[in-house]
């Protein structure tokens, strides 16, 4: 990873640099009030990746008992290819792991094959398919992926 990233627990003055992040990739995955009202939630976890003080991606699960569900993971379009989002995904499986976490799962657009690209390459299996998840005109992957703890 680029030394100059930092990746931390986000804060609420990051919420509106992640808001435009998704604005700028035409995505709206939370709205600034949903995302202020996620932060507060002991069941998230949302991260940041930081370049010069500048949000450059975040990311964020959502978790119950032994089961968690990947929100997002967005990386500015200029920043891509940084490893940002494999950084990021890394870190929120550590954290999955230290809290007990058996597995995560989330759905991906089945036409990003770069985000396909990286679960995969962490262990994620596609396990089902939901059929105009996105927009009502996009399918969706249902991938999970189970932590094993050492």
């Amino acid at each position: 990873m680029n030394n100059n990233i930092k990746i931390s627990v986000m804060k609420k003055q990051d919420i509106q640099d992640s808001i435009n992040l998704e604005k700028s990739h035409n995505i709206k995955i939370l709205s600034e009030n949903i995302l202020e009202s996620e932060l507060k939630n002991n069941n998230n976890y949302f991260i940041t990746a930081k370049l010069s003080n500048k949000v450059v991606g975040y990311a964020g699960v959502s978790y119950v008992l032994d089961s968690a569900d990947l929100i997002s993971i967005v990386v500015d379009k200029e920043h891509t290819h940084m490893k940002i989002a494999t950084n990021m995904l890394e870190n929120i499986i550590s954290f999955c792991n230290k809290n007990n976490i058996k597995e995560i799962l989330l759905e991906v657009r089945k036409s990003n094959m770069a985000a396909q690209s990286l679960y995969l390459k962490f262990g994620f299996e596609i396990i089902s398919i939901r059929k105009k998840y996105y927009n009502n005109t996009e399918d969706a992957y249902v991938m999970k992926l189970n932590i094993n703890r050492a």
